[in-house]
């Protein structure tokens, strides 16, 4: 997909401007599939925000059907960063 029209797909999302942000981080992380795995924290740290923002922001981009959580494990169960699809 060219840039534009991700920027154009952004533009239509109806979420603020922080969660288009978050959105464009994914989409620019994501692999082929759509998929990428970062901590919530790195987010925060790269835009200089807060970690329950983002999370916010992500949960609302789930609900809009912008992207995909889903929770990823440690090999002894323990909880590990989410993995996120953009849609």
């Amino acid at each position: 997909m060219n840039k534009l029209a991700l920027y154009r797909i952004c533009g239509n999302i109806r979420t603020t401007s922080t969660g288009k942000l978050i959105y464009l981080i994914l989409d620019d992380l994501a692999d082929e599939d759509g998929d990428v795995i970062i901590p919530q924290r790195r987010i925060s740290n790269v835009l200089h925000i807060s970690k329950s923002t983002v999370s916010r922001n992500l949960r609302r981009l789930e609900r809009l059907g912008a992207i995909s959580i889903m929770p990823t494990y440690h090999y002894d169960g323990g909880r590990a960063s989410n993995k996120y699809q953009v849609l």
